[in-house]
């Protein structure tokens, strides 16, 4: 065998599947988390003030069970928006190519080749322990042969305010504000 035309069972195809499987077997499984994920199935809007009709404007279809590598969150950051400041969490997820395809294959082409429409991912939805997220960044990494083996999203909070023409979480919402409300009575009441 030639270095410049290796041969045999071990191509680069074959170590790369075996990589994607291994992140499965031995990450996410044992160590790491689950999360719902939500497809943006139809949108509606009003072709004059572009907003959505309460209960018809967005559709999401799910949820689906999407296995995590690793999670991060950073509580209580202030970005900058249209809206002011406001304090919302920021989550930071790596997730196994071949689960993120398991979930979302319209993003993909083939195994560990990622489409362009992958940026289309901030028009869905993620839950991720009773809270909702929407993605600002999805991109490709674990580059190896030309594919790649992992998905990171960084994913911000949508606030219980935002979810009120989304009737699909308004339970997210109505759950986060009694969770308030307990928490501030049981405050009171010491």
């Amino acid at each position: 065998m030639r270095a410049s035309s290796p041969g045999g069972r071990f191509t680069s195809d074959f170590e790369t599947n075996e990589l994607t499987d291994g992140i499965t077997r031995d990450l996410t499984n044992p160590a790491g988390t689950m999360a719902q994920w939500w497809k943006l199935s139809s949108y509606v809007a009003d072709p004059i003030y572009d907003v959505e009709p309460i209960g018809t404007g967005r559709i999401w279809s799910g949820p689906y069970n999407l296995r995590v590598v690793r999670a991060t969150i950073t509580q209580g950051s202030s970005p900058t928006n249209k809206r002011g400041f406001y304090n919302a969490d920021t989550l930071h997820l790596t997730v196994n190519i071949d689960d993120f395809k398991s979930v979302s294959p319209e993003f993909f082409s083939d195994r560990g080749y990622v489409k362009p429409e992958i940026q289309n991912a901030d028009k869905y939805r993620l839950v991720w322990k009773g809270q909702v997220y929407r993605a600002t960044k999805s991109q490709q990494a674990g580059l190896v042969a030309n594919r790649h083996t992992l998905i990171v999203l960084d994913l911000l909070q949508v606030m219980p305010d935002e979810l009120v023409n989304d009737s699909q979480f308004l339970q997210y919402a109505q759950d986060r504000k009694s969770t308030r409300l307990n928490s501030s009575h049981e405050w009171i009441s010491r």
